[in-house]
């Protein structure tokens, strides 16, 4: 699923945010988005199952889900002029991969203070019975 988000966010009109192909963080765990302003970072699948239904014969059926985050920073004092545009359209990465079985989408933005930059994080989960 990283793969495809990447690629639909380097579809859209990103205005002066930039999308890097690195991982959100380097060797020793500092994140890189904190560093790069206006440079979107998606970090890998996170993948989970949870039982739905459980047989003494072992047919299980599970709820399976898969989560990326996606980050970026920027200037808490003057947010760039397409931000909100800009969230509303990676919103919409919940939508990528339609023929794949997934029963559910969801995504949700978190935004936090660091310092005088707001860090915007998108998670999209993905889940599917399996």
């Amino acid at each position: 699923m990283r793969e495809d988000l990447i690629n639909y966010v380097k579809s859209l009109s990103l205005g002066s945010f930039t999308v890097s192909e690195e991982l959100p963080r380097d060797e020793s765990g500092l994140a890189l988005y904190l560093k790069n302003p206006k440079k979107l970072y998606v970090d890998e699948d996170q993948v989970s199952q949870q039982p739905i239904i459980q047989t003494l014969s072992g047919f299980n059926i599970h709820d399976e889900s898969t989560t990326v985050s996606l980050y970026f920073t920027a200037d808490a004092k003057t947010l760039p002029a397409n931000y909100s545009s800009l969230v509303n359209s990676l919103k919409l990465g919940r939508n990528i991969q339609p023929t794949v079985g997934y029963t559910n989408r969801t995504v949700e933005v978190q935004t936090e203070f660091d310092a005088d930059m707001l860090v915007t994080r998108i998670d999209y989960t993905f889940s599917k019975i399996t």
